[in-house]
């Protein structure tokens, strides 16, 4: 059998960039000299990754032997070769005495805002040229966990990076909804005009109010181009935004997942400003509007208005008054509307909810827009495979095996898969299948690691954790009740649920519960 000592070089490093960089210089460093030749290969090294993840897929500082071997025998070697450091904040100060670093100019600080890390953000810092002259692309990140203490209460956290990174022209900032709340974090007047990101080019971010988004698209940013954006919430603004063309921009990406009344009144007029646009994504929950977006209001009020749109992809749902149900498209007449070549292929459905209203969900495909999407039992299927995470939600209907069947289908590398629903599945075979029976076939979920039950009805705990209607080869993360899955493994001895939760390492419950032996027993896996 052939070992990686086997593998020529090439395939060797195209193995390894698969692997986090640590694990590579723990693992091969001094096993043999042709190892150590390639784990210092400007191949390899252009792009390392210093820093660690928990069992929870977070960000943590190394291990105090790791760092040292790092600083003392890795890095003095192969400063040189990185254009690309991913670091945390306790182990910043040492990677970055480690070496000249001759040729980097592209940073991701992870768990960005420690209290510990202000002094390297200053003029006085021995990084200060670093980071002003040399860093043109930036990435940072703030975990939700993390107390933001890097800036004061009165300072704003976007102004302070503009004042140390002065020479970014690609900048990448994102953070929980829970941070986007507070002060520091919006686009005011402390955000210079003639100053802030004066020379970025290319702009991700993630912000609280439309209010941030237009302040971004006032003028500041003269060379502008790609700008993508992330609006917790879009209601009405207290700007004039006036009717400037905004005639650089050539990529534009809207994201908003809370409920917004204001597309006709702001989205629309913004989007009308885009004249020389060459690629759109708009992903919006549009509610109270007389009708549904369709394909024809895309063409007559978004395309005419940018004659150079290449690439157009969306995924938008619209919920419209109870009052104007009669007045809506069929599913199929929505369909018919998805007529221009732009379109590709659109997958639409539509839930009427007879106390809510109506509501329209139309996406594009091939679906590159997010790893994450929420679905209702009307989905109609069709092949996504980009979606990772995936949230199934109805307060109406049943999801029923032949729904699962299509879910497993369209979305073949699923990894975290959400239930929320409390409506007992109709009366048939819920733990039983008939082999002759195509329809009840057992559903396999190849990739899925994580399920989460705890907001649905028993029965998709047994239609899941029983191996006779569901595997689950890979799954090690599960979200539910305590009673639902006492009651499903029968006290935590049934033979038919047992393999399903082999590998399980975290179960979670929502209350406190004193575990028994039978438990432990049973889940031998847990951590």
């Amino acid at each position: 059998m052939a070992s990686i000592e086997d593998l020529c070089d090439e395939l060797v490093i195209m193995i390894w960039n698969k692997l986090n960089n640590l694990d590579v210089f723990y693992s091969f460093m001094g096993v043999n000299k042709r190892f150590d030749r390639l784990v210092r290969d400007v191949s390899y090294t252009r792009s390392i990754q210093i820093s660690d993840k928990d069992s929870n897929n977070n960000y943590c500082s190394l291990p105090d032997t790791l760092l040292d071997r790092l600083c003392f025998d890795v890095l003095p070697q192969i400063h040189d070769n990185i254009e690309w450091l991913t670091l945390e904040p306790l182990s910043m100060e040492r990677i970055l005495c480690a070496g000249q670093y001759s040729h980097l100019y592209k940073l991701t600080l992870v768990n960005f805002g420690h209290q510990s890390t202000r002094h390297y953000f200053t003029n006085e810092s021995p990084f200060a040229n670093l980071f002003k002259q040399r860093i043109t692309h930036l990435n940072v990140s703030i975990h939700y966990k993390l107390k933001l203490l890097l800036v004061d209460s009165n300072e704003n956290l976007y102004a302070f990076i503009s004042s140390i990174f002065t020479n970014l022209i690609d900048f990448n900032f994102t953070c929980h909804c829970f941070w986007r709340r507070f002060q520091h974090l919006t686009i005011d007047d402390s955000c210079n005009k003639n100053s802030f990101l004066q020379n970025v080019i290319n702009l991700r971010i993630d912000v609280d109010t439309l209010d941030d988004c237009l302040r971004l698209l006032d003028g500041r940013l003269i060379y502008l181009r790609k700008f993508i954006v992330n609006i917790y919430t879009i209601e009405s603004s207290t700007l004039n935004i006036g009717s400037k063309i905004l005639t650089n921009l050539r990529y534009f990406s809207l994201t908003s997942r809370k409920s917004t009344t204001e597309y006709e009144n702001y989205i629309l007029p913004l989007l009308q400003r885009m004249i020389n646009l060459e690629n759109l994504i708009l992903c919006l929950r549009i509610s109270w509007r007389s009708k549904y977006i369709d394909g024809f209001h895309f063409k007559n009020k978004i395309f005419i208005h940018m004659p150079q749109l290449r690439t157009f992809d969306f995924e938008i749902s619209t919920s419209v008054p109870r009052i104007e149900r009669g007045n809506q498209l069929t599913n199929h007449e929505l369909q018919n509307t998805f007529i221009d070549e732009r379109y590709r292929q659109v997958i639409s459905y539509i839930d009427d909810d007879r106390r809510g209203g109506p509501r329209s969900h139309i996406f594009s495909l091939p679906y590159t827009i997010d790893t994450s999407l929420t679905l209702s039992n009307n989905f109609p299927g069709g092949l996504l495979s980009n979606v990772r995470h995936l949230l199934l939600m109805d307060h109406r209907n049943s999801f029923e095996h032949q729904f699962f069947k299509i879910i497993a289908q369209s979305f073949p590398y699923l990894t975290d898969l959400s239930i929320h629903n409390h409506e007992q599945q109709r009366p048939k075979r819920l733990n039983e299948v008939d082999k002759n029976n195509p329809q009840l076939s057992s559903i396999e979920f190849s990739h899925l690691n994580n399920l989460r039950l705890g907001s649905s009805h028993i029965d998709y705990a047994k239609k899941f954790l029983d191996e006779m209607n569901t595997r689950l080869p890979c799954l090690i993360h599960l979200d539910i009740s305590y009673e639902n899955l006492e009651s499903v493994t029968e006290n935590f001895t049934r033979d038919a649920t047992r393999r399903n939760c082999a590998q399980l390492n975290r179960i979670q419950f929502h209350k406190s519960i004193v575990l028994s032996e039978n438990f432990y027993l049973y889940f031998s896996s847990l951590k």
